[in-house]
């Protein structure tokens, strides 16, 4: 990953945890190392935790090999522990966001290798709509 692309991630994880604490989340950005952490934010409200990984989707198209290994195994995990779905965050070229849970995602990785916009907002809701189903 180059510096330009972290940077624009890194800023799209601090937009995201300043709106979901805007909206009574608590979030954190968990810090990147150089092993990596399976998730960008941990967000929390009303007794539920919500895992979630941030990605800007340049020509507003997401390769699904985005997802790494990692990434993968502790949304695997993270649901089979009871913790409930796992999602990423995409955000479009218009600053947009979809959320997608984790189970929408892992059924698209094995037939596609891209998800188009419209499949993202097929897929997803926007962020507004998932604040709203988290309370």
């Amino acid at each position: 990953m180059t510096n330009d692309n972290r940077k624009v991630g890194t800023s799209f994880e601090r937009k995201l945890c300043l709106i979901l604490s805007e909206h009574g989340f608590w979030c954190h950005n968990l810090a990147q190392n150089s092993q990596g952490q399976p998730f960008d934010v941990i967000a929390a409200r009303n007794g539920k935790t919500y895992p979630i990984d941030c990605k800007v989707c340049a020509n507003n198209l997401f390769k699904l090999e985005r997802v790494e290994q990692n990434q993968a195994s502790a949304m695997y995990l993270w649901r089979d522990m009871g913790n409930g779905e796992g999602w990423f965050a995409l955000q479009l070229n218009n600053g947009a966001i979809y959320m997608i849970s984790f189970s929408n995602m892992e059924a698209n990785m094995f037939t596609k290798s891209v998800l188009s916009e419209r499949e993202i907002r097929i897929l997803g809701v926007t962020l507004e709509e998932w604040i709203r189903r988290c309370w």
